[in-house]
């Protein structure tokens, strides 16, 4: 393979044109959903804070993809990637936006996370009271006792499997016990009115013996689940983020001025520890940000399914972001087919890895049978609405991209790459509010879509890319100070 005939470190690889004021576009769209998000705030707070959540943590996980592969091509002393190495620098760097971001979550954390409510003893002591997430276990005998003061019952996916007027957690489709005026139990599609009694007569909300057992568990967790520990969790895995992403940057950046090689070691010799802090900390975020909102469910598999849809997300934002680099005249050439085959081999392999994975959860869940396990499931198919998302979710997120960019064609033709990475960016959205949202009606049935959802996506997206766009504008989009970037510009797939 010949030599190129210039010196690619001597290129200017820059964004001119529209690219190079894209930034303000963005800022716009954070401003407007700034505004939005406000009003959500002021007509319903509790309602803002799992908004809030969704679109935070949707435009984190994509932010956190981005650097994972940064972090994954500097572990392999990859050659092809250089060119679009620093595009995903950059978007890393955007962690750093997020801090204040999370702030919202922070200040709305009560309504969000059940328990903080486990710890007040206040919250113990009042009977009747509708209870947040899977804590509200009032039944309906005692909610037509007591008058409208008590709330309707949540499903009981965590009753005992055995004795007499038990119900047991069933995965959807499944029928779950419910006692008659008589003592009889019946089938039922609708697990949110089982209840758990003995010879037909129902517990109070306090001596429900699946509360109490809940209460067991959520004293048992409380040396991890509470309030000043969580705080102290958040604060290392920004330090960890915001620390590898720029010290990535950084040493990329400084190569472009000093064309010292010794900086590429040093990225390749931070990588091994900057992907063990980083798994470490994207787990415990998807643990505590997320599964956290129903404290009673839990899933060793959480963190891996979190950051496989991060990292389809990112490497569907990257292929995107750099099919409209590639029509800037200057920045055409470092761009090419063979790079974007490249990424998308990688976001087609990551869609079934997520696929995999997402399966794997359900089929042990499933298998099992455990009702404080099945309660993920029960809110996610037992209601009309939310059935349907989980089966576009099924089909958009995993059986159409996948077909769709399976071929090595459609992998090089660059409209339908395209096409297919929208798709899978779309999904990306729906997969995080799929684990957000069913916990705000969490055992109702009611599909809780709102425009303020839209406001707070819009304002963490909007805020988010106007960072990122605006230090694109300050630095060679290309690493012109790596030793490898000749072999990146010439790289040919076999």
């Amino acid at each position: 393979m010949s030599a190129p005939k210039t010196d690619p470190s001597t290129k200017s690889f820059q964004l001119t044109g529209p690219w190079a004021g894209a930034w303000k576009v963005f800022a716009g769209l954070g401003v407007l959903g700034l505004v939005g998000a406000g009003a959500g705030y002021a007509s319903d707070p509790r309602r803002f804070a799992f908004s809030w959540l969704f679109g935070f943590f949707t435009v984190l996980t994509m932010c956190l993809g981005t650097l994972f592969f940064v972090l994954v091509q500097r572990l392999v002393s990859a050659n092809w990637s250089v060119t679009v190495r620093r595009t995903a620098e950059v978007f890393a760097t955007g962690v750093i936006v997020m801090l204040p971001l999370f702030v919202p979550v922070l200040a709305t954390m009560n309504h969000l996370f059940p328990w903080l409510e486990s710890h007040d003893p206040a919250h113990e002591q009042v009977e009747g009271r509708e209870k947040h997430g899977s804590l509200n276990l009032i039944t309906p005998a005692y909610a037509q006792e007591h008058g409208d003061k008590a709330a309707p019952s949540q499903p009981n996916h965590g009753a005992p499997s055995h004795g007499e007027g038990d119900v047991t957690g069933h995965l959807p489709g499944s029928k779950v016990g419910v006692p008659s005026e008589t003592g009889a139990v019946h089938g039922t599609d609708h697990p949110q009115h089982a209840v758990a009694s003995g010879h037909g007569k129902a517990h109070g909300p306090m001596g429900d013996p699946h509360e109490v057992a809940e209460k067991e568990v959520l004293k048992k967790k409380a040396p991890y689940l509470n309030k000043t520990f969580f705080l102290i969790r958040v604060a290392i895995y920004f330090l960890v983020w915001i620390g590898v992403a720029f010290r990535m940057f950084k040493l990329s950046t400084e190569q472009d001025k000093s064309k010292d090689p010794k900086l590429t070691l040093s990225a390749q010799a931070l990588a091994p520890v900057g992907t063990f802090l980083f798994a470490l900390t994207l787990t415990g975020a998807a643990v505590d940000w997320i599964m956290s909102l129903d404290p009673s469910w839990f899933s060793t598999i959480f963190g891996v399914i979190i950051f496989a849809g991060g990292v389809v997300s990112s490497y569907a934002v990257m292929i995107l972001v750099l099919l409209g680099f590639r029509n800037e005249k200057n920045l055409g050439e470092a761009f090419t087919v063979e790079h974007f085959h490249d990424l998308g081999k990688l976001m087609f392999g990551f869609t079934a890895f997520w696929a995999y994975v997402q399966f794997s959860q359900f089929m042990l869940i499933w298998y099992a049978a455990l009702p404080e396990e099945t309660t993920f499931f029960h809110n996610r198919w037992d209601y009309a609405p939310w059935a349907t998302v989980s089966n576009a979710l099924i089909l958009f997120h995993f059986i159409v991209p996948f077909f769709w960019t399976m071929s090595r064609n459609f992998k090089r033709n660059l409209g339908r790459l395209k096409v297919g990475a929208l798709i899978l960016l779309v999904m990306h959205c729906v997969d995080i509010y799929w684990f957000v949202m069913p916990n705000f009606h969490l055992g109702k049935e009611g599909f809780s879509f709102s425009w303020i959802d839209i406001a707070c996506l819009l304002a963490n997206a909007g805020i988010y890319g106007a960072y990122v766009f605006y230090r694109m504008t300050q630095q060679s989009i290309v690493p012109v100070g790596d030793p490898r970037l000749a072999r990146s510009l010439e790289f040919q797939n076999a």
